[in-house]
C-alpha cells in the first residue's frame, strides 16, 4: 500500500482527469497527467494513444455532452492504481436530452503521470439512486 502522501497525490492527479480535463475541457491537462503514449482499455479494445490522439478523442466527447457535472461516488488507491466509480450528467448536444454516464475507471501511474487506463462507461445508468 501507498503511503498517505502518495495516495493523495495519485488521488489529486486523478481528480485532475474528472476537474479540468472533463469538466472544464481544458484538454492541455492531457499533456500534463499522461504519459506519452500512454494505454487506453475500453469495451473497443486496447490502444496505445499519444497526447494528440487522446486530446482529439476526448475534443469529441465534450463536443456531444456538454455541461457535464460529474460526481465521485467511490474511489480506492492501491500501490500504483487509482479506482473510480463516478457518474456523470450533461446535456447531449445532439439530441438535447439529459444525459447520465455511470464510469468504472481504473488509472495506472509511474511516478506522477498516469501510464494506463481501464474505461467501462454505462450510458443511462444511474447507480447513484
Amino acid at each position: 500500500m501507498p503511503g498517505d502522501d502518495q495516495r493523495t497525490d495519485l488521488v489529486a492527479i486523478s481528480q485532475r482527469w474528472w476537474d479540468e480535463i472533463l469538466r472544464d475541457g481544458d484538454l492541455d491537462v492531457i499533456t500534463e497527467v499522461f504519459t506519452d503514449p500512454f494505454v487506453r482499455h475500453t469495451g473497443s479494445g486496447t490502444v496505445h494513444e499519444t497526447h494528440r490522439e487522446y486530446i482529439s478523442r476526448i475534443g469529441e466527447l465534450l463536443r456531444v455532452i456538454t455541461r457535464a457535472e460529474t460526481v465521485v461516488d467511490d474511489r480506492v488507491v492501491t500501490d500504483d492504481r487509482v479506482w473510480t466509480r463516478a457518474t456523470s450528467r450533461g446535456i447531449n448536444r445532439e439530441t438535447g436530452e439529459q444525459s447520465i454516464v455511470t464510469w468504472l475507471i481504473v488509472q495506472r501511474f509511474e511516478g506522477e503521470r498516469i501510464a494506463e487506463q481501464w474505461v467501462a462507461t454505462l450510458t443511462g445508468v444511474d447507480w447513484t439512486t
